[in-house]
C-alpha cells in the first residue's frame, strides 16, 4: 500500500556521485569490484552468443557432402 512520499522509481540506497565521495575508500572498492563483475558478466555472455551463432548459423562449416564432385563421362 502506498503511503505519502512513496516513489516507486526512485531508488534511495543507490551509489550516487555524491555519496561515491563521501564513501570510504572499502565501499569504493567494493563498487569497483562490483561494476568489474557485471562488465565481465556481460561481455562474457555477449561472447558465447557469438561463438553460438557462429557455430549454428551454418556459415562457419564446410559439408563435403554438399560439394559437387566432377566426374568424367563414360562410354558404355
Amino acid at each position: 500500500m502506498f503511503m505519502n512520499g512513496d516513489d516507486a522509481a526512485h531508488c534511495s540506497n543507490g551509489l550516487t556521485a555524491r555519496k561515491f565521495r563521501d564513501a570510504t575508500s572499502e565501499e569504493r572498492a567494493t563498487y569497483r569490484r562490483w561494476i568489474r563483475g557485471i562488465i565481465f558478466f556481460y561481455c562474457g555472455l555477449l561472447f558465447i552468443a557469438g561463438v553460438a551463432v557462429v557455430n549454428y548459423s551454418g556459415t562457419g562449416r564446410t559439408e563435403l557432402t554438399k560439394l559437387s564432385v566432377n566426374q568424367p563421362a563414360r562410354a558404355n
